[in-house]
């Protein structure tokens, strides 16, 4: 699992890193400006998402598995969800609108998303520490 985790993330991570370049050398001043803020606003979701896969990674020890898989999944699915209809609806003057029906996906990605948090919180309340025995 914690490979599976770290894979995602450092994929989710790097190519972040390549569309915030493709954003700012490539597609700035070739569309407008309302478009670059929400390819740039995918972006900014997908390396905070990616920093989020980060944690929960280092959190296998802590918390129920059955919660760290829903959240990595929703989490993930969510991203999908979100960004990626950005990234090609922020696009649309570029392709001629091919993409204009991803509009409506962003909204559905949020609400995975926010699925994921409720999971985190139901992992945070029925958390239970296991004590370490000391010996000596």
């Amino acid at each position: 699992m914690t490979k599976q985790f770290l894979i995602t993330a450092s994929v989710l991570g790097s190519t972040t890193v390549i569309l915030d370049a493709v954003g700012s050398f490539i597609l700035k001043g070739n569309i407008s400006e309302s478009h670059l803020q929400e390819f740039n606003t995918g972006v900014l979701n997908q390396m905070f998402y990616t920093v989020v896969l980060l944690a929960i990674t280092f959190m296998n020890r802590y918390v129920v598995r059955a919660y760290l898989r829903s959240m990595y999944y929703l989490f993930l699915i969510g991203v999908i969800l979100f960004s990626v209809p950005m990234y090609l609806t922020s696009i649309t003057e570029l392709t001629g609108g091919a993409f204009s029906g991803l509009s409506a996906f962003p909204p559905f990605g949020s609400l995975v998303m926010i699925a994921g948090w409720v999971v985190l919180f139901i992992a945070g309340v029925t958390y239970k520490h296991k004590k370490q025995t000391s010996k000596t």
